[in-house]
């Protein structure tokens, strides 16, 4: 029992592996022009890449150019004002695309969180980056820095809520739990209390605001996301490895996901990248948008190339429940609406 305690990660990790060995094999088992010689061996990607035209109920409608050239991650405030970070700076943009404002930071952002209505101080934002968070009021000013004393950080995520400010530590592999004014009052996911929580195999690591008082947290290297009140006790998990359209394919997804208003969520994956939408609990409900609708060649996947690697698609949503697609590639934010409606 301590063995298996101690290397609980190590085993998930290589059951995992095996999972996606044998997905894999099987979409190239599955289709007789994946055939190749033991010399020529190539998988054959295209029964993940092809979606059925039926399970996409949204439709691109709008996109904001974005001048930046490093474009990493995206967050919607109040009025649904939107904030884009990279090149040390985060920049703001109205709803139809005009930009408003330009914070310069003093780190390279690699996560931005703004506080919404319901946040002790809305519009407030902070950035994170390196091993600590930047925090700005509404109009830009500086309010402060909250460093991370601990070692090896990656700051992957942050989340708001009405009083509290979570974070997500990618390097460390735990949720961090912060009151407004930068005092850490918890962790979740805590390796010296009980083990070892969330497999993280990459610098992605996102967690999102849920319904009454809960936090969504994705773990990627076990290819589901996972429920938790704020105090870290876990509620729901769900999420399977597989091909199909309902599952998480790859090593480590979903990379990004949000939280539409009714609660439903918005996952965006890397390696195949597919943006898909599931009930609060985890039903599979329909596709935003697949490879091909977000630009990615077939001949791409599998690609380990800078090409590839830059196809991570962060996801955000708004009050009226459009889905923004921040695409690194386009240096632009995508807006995504429902197929023949405006409720999400």
């Amino acid at each position: 029992m301590r063995f298996l305690n101690q290397h609980r990660g190590t085993l998930v990790t290589a059951v995992i592996a095996v999972a996606v060995g044998i997905a894999s094999y099987a979409v190239v088992s599955s289709d007789p022009l994946a055939q190749r010689s033991r010399r020529s061996f190539t998988i054959d990607f295209s029964s993940v890449y092809d979606i059925d035209p039926g399970l996409i109920q949204f439709e691109q409608t709008g996109e904001i150019e974005v001048q930046l050239d490093d474009v990493r991650c995206m967050d919607v405030g109040p009025a649904d004002k939107i904030y884009v970070a990279g090149d040390q700076a985060v920049r703001v943009y109205s709803q139809d695309g005009t930009e408003l404002a330009v914070i310069r930071t003093e780190g390279q952002p690699g996560c931005v969180a703004v506080g919404g209505d319901e946040h002790v101080f809305p519009g407030r934002i902070y950035v994170g980056g390196g091993d600590r968070i930047e925090v700005f009021q509404p109009n830009g000013s500086r309010v402060g820095i909250w460093n991370v004393p601990e070692q090896n950080v990656i700051l992957a995520s942050i989340a708001v809520a009405g009083n509290d400010v979570f974070v997500a530590d990618a390097g460390n592999r735990v949720v961090l739990r912060y009151d407004p004014f930068g005092q850490r009052v918890g962790t979740i996911g805590d390796p010296d209390n009980g083990g070892r929580t969330f497999n993280v195999p990459s610098a992605h690591f996102d967690i999102a605001i849920g319904s009454e008082g809960r936090l969504h947290v994705a773990n990627p290297g076990a290819l589901r996301l996972e429920t938790y009140t704020f105090d870290g006790a876990l509620e729901v998990r769900w999420g399977e490895p597989g091909a199909t359209i309902d599952r998480f394919f790859g090593c480590c997804n979903p990379s990004e996901f949000a939280v539409l208003p009714g609660g439903e969520i918005v996952t965006s994956e890397k390696g195949i990248p597919r943006i898909k939408v599931y009930s609060e609990f985890g039903e599979f409900e329909c596709v935003v948008a697949g490879p091909s609708m977000l630009g990615v060649a077939q001949s791409e996947i599998g690609d380990p190339r800078a090409v590839q690697a830059e196809a991570i698609f962060d996801v955000a949503t708004d009050s009226r429940g459009r889905i923004l697609v921040l695409d690194p590639r386009r240096k632009s934010v995508r807006i995504f609406e429902r197929i023949g409606g405006d409720d999400a």
